[in-house]
């Protein structure tokens, strides 16, 4: 597969662009979102350390030898990188906010903030080859209401009709061990170009497992190969293959196996959090943990329900609907002291067989969910 790299200097255009139009949703925004959800935590004290980490991980470039592929992708990170930083102005703090925040407070910060002194659960789909409608895909996106605005833009081409597909949906850790490699390699992105079908990409991760994590994704192809990967951390990741139906579906912050090595890792990253700053186990934390879970509980038993070929109305019925009886959140606060409130901000489908995309959108000040979505044909 030929390897054609956007050009860097047009790359890193875009991304000044969208940081000049709205700064604070990038360089703010992320870090009032983890004290919000933290609020034992000091902002200072929490962001001591972050120029120096993200520094680290753009000298540490991976070993050619063991991973081949990343030469072109350093470079052009380094490129893209330099023209950011002129086009945008930025400082080396809010470069290492915009680049690194997550996973440095995920490997040193947390940890950092307590020597000194859970996000919101988000997002959950599924892949149906065979429905009353065809092939088709199904995703809910959730989030706190803050900065949000609905997209008024349309797909280039249909989503979900590529040679290799991608679902993805947030799934993050506090505190995680740090890899070997933290260079940040786009792995996700990268995949698409060394491989177009599911058992090639399972491949491909597996060989860049350090470089990625924080998500769980659904990868599907034209064959309707279709499988789930977990990968909470950065140095785990759980595949589970589609059954005799070919669905797979996937929620945030979830390890739907706690047994497997990952689940495991979850569960005991969770307690050194708890006992990092004294926090007990039924407060907003293991409330937000214990939502995660009814929510997985409820979209894998509703399509176990519907059986191997489910119908339109009910899968759009299952995502669209109000919690409880749905998977749609319209104001969700797990506990009282929570900081953060979950909202269903977008329900996105594409029938693949008629080439359709839909999308509902919840209203800007967050009162009102469409009955009927948009439409658009490819």
């Amino acid at each position: 597969m030929a390897l054609r790299l956007p050009d860097p200097l047009r790359k890193a255009q875009q991304e000044a662009d969208r940081l000049r139009a709205t700064p604070a949703l990038y360089l703010e925004a992320p870090i009032e979102r983890v004290i919000a959800d933290s609020p034992q935590l000091d902002r200072r004290v929490l962001l001591e350390g972050i120029e120096q980490f993200h520094a680290e991980r753009m000298v540490k470039v991976p070993p050619p030898a063991r991973y081949p592929e990343s030469l072109p992708w350093v470079d052009h990170i380094l490129a893209v990188d330099r023209e950011l930083r002129r086009l945008a102005g930025l400082t080396d703090r809010q470069m290492a906010i915009y680049r690194s925040l997550s996973e440095y407070l995920t490997f040193r910060g947390f940890a950092h903030a307590a020597r000194r002194a859970a996000g919101d659960e988000r997002c959950r789909g599924a892949y149906l080859p065979d429905t009353d409608r065809g092939e088709m895909t199904i995703k809910n996106v959730d989030d706190p209401l803050s900065y949000w605005k609905p997209d008024r833009s349309v797909p280039k081409a249909l989503p979900g009709s590529a040679l290799l597909n991608m679902i993805g949906v947030g799934s993050g850790l506090h505190m995680d061990e740090e890899p070997d490699e933290i260079f940040p390699l786009p792995a996700r992105e990268m995949v698409h170009h060394y491989a177009d079908d599911v058992p090639a990409a399972v491949e491909f991760f597996k060989r860049y497992c350090p470089f990625w994590g924080r998500c769980n994704i659904i990868l599907f192809d034209r064959m309707k190969r279709s499988c789930v990967i977990e990968k909470c951390s950065f140095k785990y990741m759980d595949v589970f293959w589609s059954g005799p139906d070919g669905q797979s579906h996937v929620s945030g912050m979830v390890c739907r196996d706690p047994e497997t090595v990952q689940g495991r890792h979850q569960q005991a990253m969770r307690q050194r959090y708890l006992k990092l700053f004294g926090l007990p186990p039924d407060g907003p934390d293991g409330a937000f943990w214990a939502a995660c879970r009814k929510f997985e509980d409820k979209l894998a038993g509703a399509l176990r329900a519907m059986g191997p070929r489910p119908g339109f109305e009910g899968l759009v019925g299952l995502f669209v609907t109000p919690w409880p009886e749905g998977l749609n959140k319209t104001g969700l606060r797990p506990h009282p002291e929570s900081g953060l409130v979950g909202y269903t901000l977008q329900t996105h489908v594409s029938l693949l067989d008629e080439r359709k995309y839909l999308r509902w959108q919840r209203s800007e000040d967050g009162s009102t969910y469409p009955a009927q979505p948009e439409v658009h044909q490819f």
